[in-house]
């Protein structure tokens, strides 16, 4: 029998469908059921564009999209485009600071905790790409 090592999704969307599923579970724990259902939808369809994107003869984009990469040409794609979300999240995470302290006094620590966070992990991203170039 032939073994395929193929069949399993990458680490990356292990670890995303786990967070939904775990995050349904605690949800269904504290009975927010439009939380369960909208959690476990979103790990079912996870999963299922993971596995779909694994076939032998899926599109490079798909893979790309699924974060299911095949080789290091995939790896590069992604990386522009990881590195275009990231600017848009940055992007996104100054105008919600704005907003949440001009009309949501109570959520600023959250949004400023997010936009802090994204800053430390972009200048330590810049950081090491300066150190490989």
């Amino acid at each position: 029998m032939q073994t395929n090592n193929r069949s399993s999704i990458s680490p990356t969307n292990i670890v995303l469908v786990g967070t939904f599923i775990a995050g349904a579970i605690v949800a269904a724990l504290t009975q927010n059921w439009f939380g369960t259902i909208l959690l476990l939808t979103l790990g079912v369809l996870g999963l299922s564009a993971a596995v779909y994107a694994r076939r032998p003869n899926s599109r490079d984009i798909t893979r790309i999209n699924a974060i299911e990469y095949r080789d290091e040409r995939d790896r590069d794609r992604a990386k522009h485009g990881f590195a275009t979300v990231g600017a848009a999240a940055l992007v996104l995470s100054v105008v919600e600071v704005v907003l949440t302290t001009i009309f949501f006094h109570e959520l600023v620590g959250v949004a400023g905790a997010q936009l802090l966070t994204l800053s430390i992990v972009w200048g330590i991203a810049n950081s090491n790409a300066v150190k490989r170039s």
